[in-house]
């Protein structure tokens, strides 16, 4: 190609995968229960499984993590500390729904709180840690709104932040005002939680029982069902209103193996269920769809060596080509993977570490599943006189 423009050099390669014995459930059969559903692969985000993932639909008491994931954060910037002590009003106490029984003049740690409101879904936990972080309500309401546009919740909307439906006392019929999100907004808020903030989070979450003996306090997780049918669940949140419906967001650890190359991290989502025991249902046929019908494998090392290539076809100026990275993948029993490398054509003078193409992978269908940039692994830029003048004259 002439004047200046640059060549590109495609290069498909077709891998040959193992394949696993193991067949794909068939997808539809996977969720049978819920309105909107969605599994998702924590490091890849790769969605495994979706039903209707992206329907605006009330989120009752899920929406306690982003009002979890606020506190946590507000402890990390050290704007609040875990041990701050919250004096509770009479406006917190007379909060109504599932409760942490908070009593007016209460004095309660935050980090309290915080268990009360993510392990016994304490509505009034949420307010008690909203206004302490917030100021007040609205002004804490406007920070879960600022973090859901942030971080990619876009069908996202929070009222308040406990999940209570909040009705027009004047006009009986008219719809309560609501807080709405779509099952996979919150799949994104769950591994945004765990992308930076794991410990914090399956510290509380991974609670089968919470006892707080200095209020003679002790109750089972709301998500117990869950968290002992399959131990390696460690979360997250349970959901419920009558327009809700039986809502779950939950997590699930798949250790490494001799099917798993790593150990990885299921994210998913249930919303709408009609009774807990086919929420519950849904969220395990979710979980070991995930876990048997896919699996990690490393596909590229870092600092592979990709080959050479000279500038201008001239022998002295070699570049030698390395991955810049390691991508781990997670595939499919019954998928092939393929790749595509895909190199720029290279002008002098070269630095290492400059990007100069990408491998893609990706299925049959052609989903991406990951890429790896190719970048130089030496300099070229001493050319001599002679090849300065070849450069320029093979143009």
């Amino acid at each position: 190609m002439k004047n200046g423009a640059k060549k590109i050099l495609i290069l498909t390669i077709i891998l040959a995968v193992i394949t696993p014995n193991a067949a794909y459930a068939k997808s539809k059969d996977v969720d049978k229960f819920s309105k909107s559903s969605i599994l998702i692969d924590q490091d890849t985000n790769r969605v495994l499984f979706e039903k209707d993932p992206d329907t605006k639909r009330p989120l009752a008491s899920l929406s306690k993590m982003m009002t979890f994931l606020l506190a946590i954060e507000a402890i990390e910037n050290n704007k609040v500390k875990a041990q701050d002590i919250i004096t509770i009003d009479k406006s917190i106490a007379s909060v109504r729904g599932s409760s942490y029984h908070l009593k007016e003049g209460e004095k309660i740690p935050l980090i309290e709180l915080m268990k009360g409101l993510m392990i016994v879904s304490g509505n009034d936990a949420a307010v008690a840690i909203a206004k302490h972080i917030g100021g007040d309500v609205d002004n804490f309401v406007k920070l879960m709104n600022q973090k859901a546009k942030e971080i990619g919740m876009s069908n996202t909307s929070f009222v308040n932040p406990n999940g209570l439906p909040i009705y027009d006392l004047s006009d009986a019929k008219k719809p309560p005002k609501e807080n709405i999100s779509s099952a996979r907004d919150i799949a994104t808020l769950g591994k945004y939680m765990f992308d930076n903030y794991e410990k914090q989070v399956t510290a509380i979450t991974d609670m089968s029982i919470y006892s707080y003996p200095e209020r003679g306090f002790c109750k089972n997780n709301t998500n117990s069902a869950l968290l002992s049918m399959m131990p390696e669940v460690d979360g997250i949140k349970t959901g419920y209103t009558g327009n809700a419906g039986y809502c779950l967001a939950f997590s699930m650890t798949v250790k490494e193996d001799e099917k798993n190359e790593r150990e990885r991290r299921v994210i998913g989502v249930t919303l709408g269920a009609n009774h807990k025991n086919k929420r519950l249902s849904a969220s395990v046929a979710m979980l070991n769809y995930g876990k048997n019908n896919f699996y990690t494998k490393k596909v590229m090392e870092k600092d592979d060596l990709i080959g050479k290539k000279y500038i201008k076809g001239i022998e002295e100026l070699e570049v030698v080509l390395k991955t810049n990275d390691e991508l781990y993948t997670v595939i499919g029993n019954d998928e092939h993977l393929n790749s595509q490398m895909t190199l720029k054509e290279i002008s002098y003078p070269v630095k290492k570490g400059d990007v100069l193409g990408v491998i893609k992978y990706y299925t049959d269908s052609g989903e991406i599943l990951g890429s790896v940039d190719i970048i130089s692994d030496n300099d070229v830029d001493n050319a001599s006189l002679k090849n300065r003048l070849k450069m320029i004259f093979s143009d």
